[in-house]
């Protein structure tokens, strides 16, 4: 079944300033996102405005990670020491261990299970020096924690893993670090993309996902490259700003990702980070969307999106404002299809 890539185009006219206060004319387009029918406006060519926004001041990033390194509650010198450990039902030993990666439950809980993982030893790491094994034992570290929470309550089946980097992205701690989040109740996002693809399913029955990378690698204007069985493209109506969207077509869930797809997964990640910090980006949230633990669907994929945020300055001016935060609409300033293509030679 094709997918339909959906858009309104409008034109915003003024006599602007900045052109002597000649008629300008200025693309305003609405997408709309293929599965859910949410929409983003699309203003094309406003990256220019834009980018002094995006870019941090380096100084200013490099100040906060050398002033909060001392008292880091994630450096290896406290963590053992100061970080919570789990119920003995959670976890006889106390906490988690994958590699590098240690999980804890989260002080200030954000869910009903919440678990904090840091992936690192390493307090002050750059975008461009992310690895995938640290992304790897960081995801592998969450499986395990969502593991023994479906085993100890079963009903417990609806996870999400998230990671926020840097202030603007709305972190409070310079160390990397991923939160493990599980409930009986789903997220709302998750709830409605697992509800569109179940209505898909039936209506089409095929999976959404499936035929969504079959028509983006056809078109290839969005599509980035395969790592693995993971699927890198830009998507068409995106929630962020660079977004990159990883899609694992064929896993449903968390519980049955394979180490090949955690590799696929991470590997995308950290071409990803790298195009960040070339384009002066320093801060970024990202999100997996899993269907229920321990259910096989043949309605969904597993995927994972990543957006850039602005940039750590003294000066700070927040990429959320009432429009998103009030209105749940979306704005970004640059077509997908712009940002793939400077995107796609990490991935080449």
């Amino acid at each position: 079944m094709p997918i339909h890539f959906e858009s309104d185009r409008r034109e915003a006219r003024l006599l602007s300033p900045l052109k002597n206060f000649e008629p300008d004319c200025q693309d305003i387009e609405h997408r709309h996102d293929p599965l859910t029918g949410r929409s983003v406006i699309v203003l094309k060519g406003r990256i220019g405005y834009v980018t002094r926004y995006l870019e941090s001041d380096e100084s200013a990033v490099a100040d906060l990670a050398n002033s909060t390194q001392q008292d880091c509650p994630f450096c290896p010198d406290s963590v053992e020491k100061k970080a919570p450990k789990f119920p003995s039902e959670i976890s006889p030993e106390g906490r988690i261990k994958v590699g590098e990666a240690i999980c804890f439950p989260s002080l200030f809980a954000h869910e009903d299970y919440n678990a904090i993982v840091v992936p690192t030893h390493s307090h002050k790491v750059g975008l461009n020096q992310m690895q995938p094994t640290m992304f790897v034992d960081a995801f592998k570290a969450c499986i395990e924690y969502f593991q023994r929470i479906h085993a100890w309550q079963p009903a417990v089946k609806n996870n999400a893993i998230v990671m926020n980097f840097y202030p603007p992205a709305g972190s409070t701690i310079a160390h990397p670090h991923v939160q493990a989040l599980a409930s009986d109740l789903p997220l709302q996002v998750t709830h409605e993309l697992l509800a569109a693809s179940g209505s898909y399913f039936q209506s089409h029955r095929s999976s959404y996902w499936a035929e969504l990378v079959k028509a983006e690698e056809g078109l290839g204007e969005r599509y980035l490259g395969k790592l693995g069985n993971v699927h890198w493209l830009t998507p068409f109506a995106p929630m962020g700003l660079n977004e990159s969207q990883a899609i694992v077509p064929k896993v449903s869930d968390l519980s049955s990702i394979s180490n090949d797809d955690l590799n696929g997964l991470a590997g995308g990640l950290v071409k990803v980070l790298a195009y960040y910090q070339s384009i002066g980006i320093r801060s970024f949230n990202m999100a997996v969307y899993s269907g229920p633990f321990g259910e096989a669907l043949d309605y969904f994929g597993l995927s994972l999106r990543i957006v850039s945020r602005y940039g750590y300055k003294p000066k700070f001016v927040s990429d959320i404002w009432a429009l998103q935060y009030l209105l749940g609409g979306q704005e970004v300033y640059e077509a997908p299809e712009e940002t793939c293509f400077k995107l796609k030679k990490h991935f080449d």
